[in-house]
């Protein structure tokens, strides 16, 4: 019974590390890659994304005029597109669940972020339930940070420099 005994225990053990071993292969090898799309501007122009964005880190935010915490963070991510300015990152709004006017706006505060409309389906696709989505992207289209929901703004920028600079010292 003793000999029995120590044969399950062991097989047991053989197992968990197993499927401990097998959750960690697979965890590594998950990755999330953002998908592609095309959306409008305000003139009317196409862009897509994939093409816009070969070889660039790209920062995408969902959002919209009537959303107080996407007013609250926009300075802040206008802060880090000042910052790499001259570096191969492109930023986007992509306008979502709007009744007001994003062109305007966009003026009215001078972002520079690509500005694009009517992007509803695009925030369903990338499963985002609420604005201000964000998300940083490395050159293959890899999501290398992901805005959680109810991180203050000083700490998103901090997590969008430190995500960005991660993927322009890769160069």
């Amino acid at each position: 019974m003793k000999r029995y005994h120590f044969s399950i225990t062991r097989s047991l053990f053989i197992a968990i590390c197993m499927l401990l071993l097998s959750a960690f292969v697979l965890a590594e090898n998950n990755e999330t890659f953002a998908r592609d799309w095309t959306l409008s501007d305000a003139a009317g122009t196409s862009l897509n994304y994939y093409a816009d964005s070969n070889d660039s880190a790209s920062v995408i935010l969902f959002w919209a005029t009537w959303c107080p915490f996407c007013r609250s963070l926009m300075p802040h991510l206008q802060q880090v597109a000042d910052e790499f300015e001259d570096r191969t990152v492109k930023f986007y709004a992509l306008n979502v669940w709007e009744d007001g006017d994003p062109d305007k706006y966009f003026q009215e505060k001078e972002f520079t972020f690509q500005l694009l409309l009517l992007a509803d389906l695009v925030a369903e696709d990338y499963g985002v339930l609420g604005t201000p989505g964000l998300m940083v992207m490395d050159k293959s289209h890899r999501i290398v940070y992901k805005r959680q929901s109810g991180e203050n703004d000083i700490d998103v920028k901090a997590a969008v420099r430190k995500a960005i600079q991660r993927v322009v010292d890769d160069d």
